[in-house]
């Protein structure tokens, strides 16, 4: 029965004593009832952790969200859960809280904005009237309030005095902004001419408007800018005989690549998602049903469709469907974890209303849409005025105002002895490469395992698997980093930096090389196959524990398992949990840490010399794999790991466990169980399997060669393509990307064909070979006759661009001559011609 109720909660793990912290559900399963995910009906429930593990305290408050922990809660280590029926007792609905000892200094740090100052968006000084579009900058210089979020507005002064006046016109606002480490908060924001209409509304002077900006922390505006001057182009003097024109209201134009769901079928913001992953999103009401209008007040949830999303982050908002303007109501950064994800207890309140309606010309109902976005105390500025007749200021920047300024980097002390955190990262990046010869063959391979249906899948220039003569598949082996933390959180702090920058500098210095495939199944990651991927917000745990394999042979090994209870059961013995628990990883079980390359592992992790031997730390017992001896290969190799990673002493079941046998284990140093996890980043060849082409990765490669060869060769394409590929559905195009070109060798980049194309596009060159049986296709209708003995091998394109580009070249290189692909035979020509003519280009028609 699948389970209901919080799956995910978040809040303050470090709180102050003595002050309140809130605590908030992120997450439910995905089998709950829309009815029940329900804050209201939330039990929290405050554990205390004591020498067998944690107690209830007795404190359980329903609907109530928030701690205050005592004077010396400091002492005591707690967690807190989130359920609707009964605890579980694990990670992730439920956090472990070290509170901390209250700072008189810090806990009444003054929180304040000091001042807010106005910039062009390059952050040049604004020394002269503004024009109607010019981009600005608003900066506020805040204290005590890093990593808080505030609010700027702009107004435009119409009241008499300095400072800001609540009479004055509001004209819009910044989404929440997080003030930085450095105490700083910025938004930028065009000058935009739909703001005349509003400024006019109470101005005197209509010469000019004056414009300020506010910024606020928690509803309250604690500093205002200086005010700046812009020229109203709508003031005319009365010498001028021309009647005012009103001013042009340009449309906002939508962010080109999200995905947008109108409530109004009949909306041209309607718009699919370019990357065909966001399928649909809708309002829904709190039974499911879609809802395509609402009343002011009211509760609704967004239902989110997508596939190949999960885990995957994406920004939903709400906007107001405008003729002119476009106005944001709402915006949240979620994490999708199933094909349907949602977003509960959205209430369209009065100020969304009238935030809407401030714009609003047609009538006096509102639209909205949804777009979805791939990828989580107040001042005022001074014064500006801005003049129409000026043309706006080029900023200087090169960069999209858009783009997110990464946080500087953080540094790190050294873990010295034992850690208080480990994390082991099994990465994608290659530690010893497949070699080959100039006629692509096999001259050297550290690795082995099951053969996973792929001829050859190279990427960035890098064999990732090669089928070898025996049957089987040659691997490279990888990369597996050891991240350490002081305290707790800092190892995964520390890959997230990493990851944000792209580079390994906070791992430790040794870097194993591991084996990630297995003995049969290597196609995907299901039974017996290599261990599956995870996220940095999933991580793996590695738990310590005694089994006997299938042969009856004991061993102690380290294990991947899900971050649950039942892995990791709580007992009042810690020397009894080496036997206890589970091991499972979602549907499987018994993913260990091993000595062995993939032809002998049963989809576990393989520890191996760099050249792909034996690892010295227990290659001497791998001789003798009696039933007596094969826990020694283990201890052997548990013990080396042991030396660089000696947080996997207190990982639960090892913490407890010791032997005085030939090769000794000692007992761990740690009173306390210390956390290791483990992330596990997709194999190469099998990410790339999950990505196949689709018809719209035809439309924008088509849309490329018209614009580069023309109408009718790109029509010649598109025919030739769907008579290959029966209309972009076959396998072959899905996995490949091209029209069925068959492997003649086994020479990249050129498999037999002609290879100039790739010296001239490098980016264009076949990323391997993709070998499956041929279907029928057009046999016996014009077509090639098909085989049925044995599997064909064909040309792998990195994209369909790359393949339709091969077909351009094909055509431009023999004349435009179509027939001249099927055959050389010239008799034959004429027939394929013929069929190709009668397939209707119906992408390139489409093109004006």
């Amino acid at each position: 029965m699948a389970k209901k109720g919080v799956y995910k909660i978040s809040g303050n793990v470090k709180p102050l004593v003595g002050k309140k912290e809130y605590y908030t559900v992120d997450e439910w399963y995905s089998s709950t009832p829309l009815a029940d995910r329900n804050p209201a009906k939330v039990i929290w429930e405050l554990f205390i952790k004591t020498d067998n593990g944690f107690r209830t305290t007795n404190i359980k408050k329903k609907g109530i969200n928030h701690f205050t922990f005592g004077k010396n809660a400091y002492q005591n280590v707690y967690k807190i859960e989130g359920y609707l029926h009964e605890p579980e007792g694990n990670s992730p609905m439920s956090l472990i809280v070290q509170p901390q000892k209250g700072d008189d200094k810090k806990a009444t740090e003054k929180k304040d904005i000091n001042n807010v100052i106005l910039s062009y968006e390059d952050d040049t000084k604004i020394n002269k009237p503004l024009s109607y579009r010019d981009r600005l900058k608003a900066t506020a210089i805040c204290e005590g309030l890093e990593g808080e979020s505030i609010v700027f507005k702009l107004w435009e002064d119409d009241e008499t005095g300095n400072g800001h006046h609540h009479k004055n016109q509001f004209i819009t606002k910044s989404s929440p902004t997080q003030v930085n480490k450095f105490g700083k908060a910025k938004w930028s924001f065009s000058l935009s001419p739909t703001f005349i209409t509003l400024a006019n509304k109470r101005e005197n002077d209509k010469s000019k408007h004056e414009y300020y900006v506010t910024a606020e922390f928690n509803g309250k505006i604690l500093e205002d800018s200086q005010n700046v001057n812009v020229t109203n182009p709508e003031n005319r003097t009365e010498k001028s005989k021309t009647a005012p024109q009103k001013p042009s209201f340009p449309k906002p134009l939508p962010k080109k690549e999200t995905a947008k769901f109108p409530t109004r079928p009949t909306s041209p913001k309607k718009q699919n998602d370019p990357k065909s992953k966001i399928l649909n999103a809708e309002f829904v009401d709190r039974n499911g049903k879609k809802i395509n209008s609402v009343k002011i007040g009211t509760t609704v949830s967004i239902r989110i469709i997508s596939k190949n999303m999960k885990d995957k982050a994406v920004t939903v908002k709400i906007w107001e469907d405008d003729t002119f303007n476009d106005d944001l109501l709402f915006e949240k950064k979620i994490r999708i974890t199933n094909d349907e994800a949602y977003i509960n207890n959205i209430t369209l309140t009065m100020s969304m209303y009238e935030k809407g309606h401030a714009w609003e010309t047609e009538g006096s109902t509102q639209e909205y849409y949804i777009e979805v976005e791939h990828l989580t105390v107040s001042t005022e500025s001074s014064r500006i005025e801005v003049e129409l007749q000026e043309e706006p200021k080029k900023n200087k920047i090169t960069v999209s105002p858009a783009k997110v300024e990464k946080m500087p980097k953080q540094k790190f002390e050294k873990v010295l002895g034992l850690g208080k955190e480990a994390l082991l990262y099994i990465s994608s990046d290659i530690a010893t490469e497949i070699k080959v010869d100039r006629n692509n063959k096999i001259t050297f391979y550290p690795d082995h395992g099951g053969h996973n249906n792929i001829t050859e899948y190279k990427e960035g220039g890098k064999i990732y698997t090669k089928k070898l003569p025996n049957g089987k598949s040659a691997y490279p082996l990888y990369k597996m980093y050891i991240y350490r933390g002081n305290i707790i959180g800092e190892a995964v702090k520390k890959l997230k930096q990493d990851l944000e920058n792209k580079t390994r500098e906070n791992a430790e210095s040794t870097v194993l090389s591991v084996a990630r495939h297995a003995q049969t199944n290597n196609k995907d990651y299901g039974n017996s196959g290599p261990i599956p991927p995870n996220t940095i917000n999933s991580l793996y745990r590695i738990r310590y524990m005694q089994a006997w394999n299938h042969a009856g042979k004991e061993s102690f090994r380290y294990r991947f398992v899900d971050d649950k209870s039942s892995n990791l059961k709580q007992i009042s013995d810690f020397t009894k949990e080496v036997s206890s628990g589970a091991m499972t990883l979602g549907s499987r079980s018994s993913i260990s840490i091993d000595p062995w390359k993939s032809k002998d592992l049963i989809g576990c992790l393989g520890i191996r010399n760099s050249d792909g031997s034996n690892h010295s730390s227990c290659s001497n017992e791998m001789s003798d794999l009696s039933s007596s001896n094969y826990k020694n290969v283990y201890h052997a190799l548990n013990n080396y790991l042991e030396t660089i990673i000696p947080e996997l002493t207190g990982v639960y079941g090892r913490r407890g466990y010791s032997s005085n046998g030939r090769i000794k284990v000692v007992g761990s140093k740690y009173k306390e169980e210390v956390k290791v996890f483990a992330l596990i980043e997709p194999l190469p060849e099998l990410n790339k399997k999950e990505k196949l082409f689709n018809l719209n990765d035809a439309e924008k490669a088509l849309k490329v060669i018209y614009s580069k060869y023309g109408r009718e060769i790109a029509r010649n394409v598109e025919m030739m393509y769907r008579w290959e590929c029966s209309h972009f559905t076959s396998g072959q195009y899905q996995h490949c990307g091209g029209p069925g070109m068959e492997a003649a060798n086994n020479t990249h980049p050129n498999y037999g064909w002609n290879g100039e194309m790739y010296e001239k596009f490098p980016n264009y060159s076949p990323t391997g070979l993709w070998d499956e049986f041929e279907n029928k296709g057009m046999s016996g209708k014009g077509g090639n006759t098909q085989v049925t003995d044995r599997k064909k091998r064909y040309v792998q394109f990195p994209s369909v661009e790359a393949g339709m580009v091969y077909v351009a070249e094909f055509l431009v290189r023999h004349n435009g001559n179509i027939g001249r692909w099927h055959t050389t035979d010239v008799n034959r020509q004429a027939d394929y011609v013929n069929n190709i003519n009668k397939t209707i280009p119906r992408i390139v028609n489409s093109f004006k």
